[in-house]
């Protein structure tokens, strides 16, 4: 008879996968690698310690993630799924001739796996690495399945956009569009990548009339790259990336390190925890800046929305008279109004956006104005959830039904009742926002 396994570890309290991955899913990562803790602890596996090697990357948490993966090669050393997991934390860390050798390595125990060559090929198009690139690709168009063909082509145009060769890579994505159906992967990426391409070309951009900005000494671009990196970033954001010398990259992830080595040959992440980090990376991104050089710094949605980083860049610029400017794309804000259905034309007359203490703090609301709850710090526990209930109760009737965001934007939001927030939600983790819909057509007063 088959057990109940995920419902016997949670009365037995018995630490599980799922329950991790359930953790992870709802923005508790800290509370993810716990449980992974604690399996690790009753099953030293190899598959166990990349599991957490995912978690840890999703804090950014580079140094850890590598002594797990030193962990699991005690265990495996062999492993092929381990150095893919390696070339992958080296690549999101700068470490790109490291990734390289990894993928050789694992090469040489799989000669013929497809997965692998394409890896390595992504690593040398980022490198710059031409010839070698092209004799992969070359080999990998030959002998290649149809679908590694295909990635063998785009990879041909990503190479011509990274040596500036705008005609060739205009006409290697031009023609994958063509041959495949719009939602094929490979098609999409090859349309995004076509734009891309439009947006830095300079024969293109003179014909069009299009600014040809130039690039000038000590600038600073604050670019967002969207709620669903890299493929949100604007055409704006995509020229100003191929104005920088150096780009400080704060999206983790594979692909948007790839996005930014086609315009930028020198990415390095900036990556932090905390807002008291945030001074620090200031100091060396101004670093860059005092050498006259272009300095790019990179994130998520819009920087200026709920980037405490960015908001110092900006301060610090003004204060020493370095030139500045933001582009950013769609933000978490933008998003949620979106899903409420409203858009270009629609007069609302607005959006709050409030942290939790001035919502705490607040004497009145205007509740004729949507109000995007915000988390910075998060609620950890029953009580904090409940202050923070009885604060909103003074606004809106507890049977006001909000939405809760987060932490992944494209799921469903939860629906809630303000009288039930304590309830449904013992813990707020600070990835998480609360939307309450408008309630009257005039601010309401604090209940004494």
């Amino acid at each position: 008879m088959k057990r109940d396994i995920k419902g016997s570890n949670e009365k037995s309290g018995a630490p599980s996968l799922e329950r991790a991955q359930a953790l992870s899913d709802q923005g508790s990562v800290v509370e993810a690698l716990e449980e992974m803790d604690r399996l690790i602890a009753l099953k030293p596996e190899v598959p166990l310690h990349l599991r957490k090697v995912k978690f840890l990357l999703q804090r950014r948490n580079y140094e850890e993630a590598g002594r797990e993966l030193d962990a699991a090669s005690l265990l495996s050393p062999a492993d092929q799924a381990v150095a893919i997991a390696r070339a992958e934390l080296c690549v999101m860390t700068d470490r790109l001739p490291e990734a390289q050798a990894e993928y050789e390595a694992a090469l040489t125990r799989a000669p013929s796996d497809e997965f692998l060559r394409l890896a390595r090929l992504r690593i040398l198009i980022q490198q710059g690495l031409a010839k070698k690139a092209a004799a992969e690709i070359a080999g990998l168009a030959k002998n290649g399945s149809p679908r590694t063909k295909l990635e063998a082509r785009l990879c041909r145009a990503l190479l011509a956009l990274k040596l500036r060769d705008h005609r060739a890579a205009c006409d290697g994505f031009t023609a994958i569009m063509k041959e495949l159906p719009k939602e094929d992967p490979v098609s999409m990426r090859a349309r995004f990548y076509w734009a891309a391409s439009r947006a830095v070309d300079p024969e293109f951009r003179r014909r069009h009339g299009m600014d040809a900005t130039t690039r000038k000494p000590s600038k600073l671009y604050l670019c967002g790259l969207g709620i669903f990196p890299p493929y949100t970033a604007s055409l704006e954001v995509i020229h100003a990336l191929s104005l920088c010398d150096v780009i400080f990259n704060n999206v983790a992830g594979p692909e948007t390190r790839e996005l930014l080595a086609e315009f930028c040959g020198d990415i390095r992440p900036a990556s932090y925890q905390a807002w008291q980090d945030e001074p620090a990376w200031a100091d060396r991104i101004f670093a860059e800046l005092d050498k006259g050089r272009t300095v790019g710094f990179i994130t998520r949605g819009h920087p200026l929305v709920f980037g405490g980083l960015a908001v110092e860049l900006v301060r610090r610029c003004g204060a020493q008279k370095v030139d500045h400017q933001t582009f950013g794309a769609v933000s978490s804000i933008d998003h949620l109004l979106a899903f409420t259905g409203k858009g270009l034309g629609d007069d609302f007359g607005g959006i709050q956006a409030l942290d939790r203490p001035a919502i705490e703090a607040a004497k009145t609301m205007n509740t004729s104005l949507p109000l995007l709850a915000c988390f910075y710090s998060g609620m950890e526990t029953k009580a904090e959830v409940a202050g923070f209930q009885k604060s909103l109760g003074r606004f809106y009737p507890a049977d006001h039904l909000c939405w809760m965001f987060g932490p992944k934007y494209d799921a469903t939001p939860a629906v809630v009742a303000v009288g039930a927030l304590a309830k449904d939600y013992p813990k707020v983790h600070s990835s998480l926002m609360l939307y309450v819909p408008p309630l009257v057509s005039a601010p309401a007063k604090g209940k004494r």
